[in-house]
This record gives C-alpha cells, sequence and structure tokens, in this order.
C-alpha cells in the first residue's frame, strides 16, 4: 500500500495523461482488429494499431485537454486524472470487439457559475465534433490508408462526441443541459446528425 501510494504522489499529470492516451488508443486497436478478427494477423500492426492509436489518442486527448484549457482560461484550477481501474477495464473490454473509454477525467475545481461550467464541458463534444468533420473532409481524398485512418479517426470522435452529450451525470451533455437546455439541444441533434452521416457504414 505504501508503495502504491509514493507511485501516486510521483506521478505527473502529465505521465497520467501520456498513458491514459496510449491505453486508450491501444484499446481501440485492439477492439478494431478484434471486431475484424485480425488481431492476430499482420493486418494488426500494419493498420489497425496506427489507426487505433490515432483515433483513441486523438479523441481523448484533445476532449481533455479543451476542458482543462478553457477552465484554466477562466481563472480556475484544472487538473487531468487518470482512473487506473476504467484504464484496465478498456483494454479488458477491447478484446471483446467494443471499448468501455473510462481512462479518467479533467477535474475542475470550485467552479460555482453554472454558465461557466456549462461552457467547460460542451469545450471536450465540441472539440471532437470539428476535429470528426475535419478528419472526414481529409479522409475523403484519396491518400490511400492514411485516409482510412483519418475515416476511422473521424468516425470515433464523433461518436466520442454523441456519447459525453448525453444528459446523464457525470457526462458533459448533463452540466450543458443543466444551463442551456436551447443550446443542449442543437449539439445533440447536430451530434446525431454527424453519426448517421459520417459514421454511417462504420459503426
Amino acid at each position: 500500500m505504501d508503495n502504491l501510494i509514493s507511485f501516486k504522489r510521483k506521478t505527473t499529470e502529465m505521465e497520467e495523461f501520456l498513458l491514459s492516451g496510449f491505453v486508450i488508443g491501444l484499446s481501440f486497436s485492439i477492439a478494431f482488429a478484434q471486431f475484424s478478427s485480425s488481431l492476430y494477423s499482420p493486418r494488426f500492426a500494419d493498420f489497425y494499431l496506427p489507426a487505433g492509436m490515432f483515433s483513441g489518442f486523438s479523441a481523448f486527448a484533445l476532449h481533455e485537454l479543451a476542458h482543462r484549457q478553457v477552465a484554466i482560461r477562466y481563472g480556475y484550477k484544472a487538473r487531468f486524472r487518470m482512473w487506473l481501474p476504467g484504464l484496465f477495464i478498456s483494454l479488458a473490454s477491447s478484446f471483446l470487439g467494443f471499448i468501455f473509454a473510462a481512462p479518467g477525467a479533467t477535474e475542475v475545481y470550485n467552479v460555482n457559475n453554472r454558465k461557466l461550467y456549462g461552457l467547460i464541458s460542451i469545450s471536450g463534444p465540441l472539440t471532437n465534433i470539428f476535429l470528426g468533420m475535419f478528419l472526414f473532409i481529409f479522409g475523403s481524398f484519396n491518400l490511400g490508408w492514411i485516409s482510412q485512418v483519418f475515416l476511422i479517426a473521424g468516425s470515433v470522435n464523433i461518436a466520442i462526441a454523441f456519447f459525453n452529450l448525453l444528459p446523464i451525470p457525470p457526462l458533459d451533455g448533463y452540466n450543458v443541459l443543466k444551463w442551456d437546455t436551447s443550446f443542449y439541444a442543437l449539439m445533440f441533434v447536430i451530434s446525431i446528425v454527424l453519426l448517421i452521416v459520417i459514421d454511417k457504414g462504420f459503426f
């Protein structure tokens, strides 16, 4: 127990962030390959590993960074906290062909303004939406396997945005809904439309 406490005290936010991103990326790689029955084939290293790492890391990293930086921009203290059991769950579920992604979350301290908390919360899904559309557009060009990677990563980002916009605590959508019902409805509808258009034929 003392060693575990010592480990937690020594880990920095950057270390926790990078470890979480790596595990989530690896989990997506395994899930993609397992779903396609290619986990133990050469295609795993050639395609699914880079596709999964890029998809998972981009969708997770930029989402959490958005929360963190917007909170800091408004003068609040924020820090990403890794959830070790969640990383094990993410990795274990990937071998079943799907992912229950729970790497951790950005903790924002002492926010008592509903609007600001809503803005901090929506920044993550918004980042995924813009990134998803960007990757989908560039993935539509004929760039070989890179296009496929971009399209998959775009789909993952849109799926992450939709999931986080569900009005269920502690997801972002719950905080956005409490702040502005109309804005929440607009963002949720946009995520559904993009989920249908971009993820069509993938999920």
